[in-house]
């Protein structure tokens, strides 16, 4: 038997409930308990502000449809040779006045000149010998195609007459001229319709976008007058007005076909 067993037993009972009850008042009074809302500071998540949604971006103010839009440019064929997978194409090499490294171009090796691969619908409507060494006008600005398997990075302008629904683009009969730009014209320089700004904001745009349908919506005005004189006529296209204005190249004329009149032009 230990001492504490015999003290206990040499202990008055009511002594002995006056203790366990004194012990049990100072267990509870130093005892807390975790309120079961509060959990343990450890556990605690700060809670984070909602982020506030950004403002969206403003978009640029789009530019106004007119044939200002378009880059045109007088090229310079160097050469051109029939599309080795199309009966109906031209493969050219042109010059634009793109300085090197330009999107889509390439230096002649013959030349040494910043060229850009064109393909173009001519084949047994233009004579392949007037495809070379000469100076055309071309659009420089529509989005680069693969044309059977190989990519057209410009499109080559040239008139004829109106065709009648239905008829065949490629008939032995049917009259095609390439526009030509004026005497003392240069590879690279920029051609312009009179009447319409161009500049910033205003064009020429550095590529028309195909799903604005851009091209499409401003081609249907361009047309040759009775000067054979290529020209442009808002009140045919999108562009909306009675403006008229002739295909120029500043300070050097005015862009023509040899004999059509009346014809479109695209």
């Amino acid at each position: 038997m230990d001492s504490s067993s015999a003290a206990d037993k040499s202990l008055p009972t009511e002594v002995k409930e006056s203790l366990n009850r004194e012990i049990s008042k100072n267990v509870s009074s130093n005892t807390t308990e975790a309120s079961p809302s509060d959990p343990p500071a450890s556990t605690k998540k700060k809670e984070k502000a909602p982020k506030q949604p950004k403002p969206p971006k403003a978009a640029p103010p789009a530019a106004p449809l007119t044939p200002a839009l378009i880059d045109l440019r007088v090229g310079h064929i160097l050469r051109a040779i029939q599309h080795p997978n199309a009966d109906s194409l031209y493969v050219s090499t042109i010059a634009l006045g793109d300085p090197e490294g330009t999107e889509h171009t390439q230096i002649d090796e013959a030349t040494g000149k910043v060229v850009r691969t064109v393909c173009s619908g001519l084949n047994g409507l233009v004579p392949l010998e007037e495809m070379q060494d000469r100076k055309v006008i071309v659009v420089a600005n529509l989005k680069p195609v693969n044309m059977r398997s190989i990519k057209s990075a410009a499109m080559v302008l040239a008139a004829s007459p109106p065709a009648e629904e239905g008829a065949d683009p490629h008939a032995a009969d049917r009259v095609v001229e390439l526009v030509t730009p004026p005497e003392g014209a240069e590879a690279g320089d920029p051609v312009f319709f009179e009447g319409w700004p161009y500049g910033a904001g205003r064009g020429p745009e550095k590529q028309l976008n195909p799903k604005k349908k851009q091209w499409e919506a401003i081609q249907p005005g361009f047309y040759t007058t009775e000067e054979r004189v290529v020209a442009f006529d808002a009140a045919k296209t999108e562009v909306g007005g009675e403006e008229k204005g002739d295909l120029i190249v500043a300070g050097k004329g005015r862009c023509t076909v040899k004999t059509l009149t009346g014809a479109v032009v695209r």
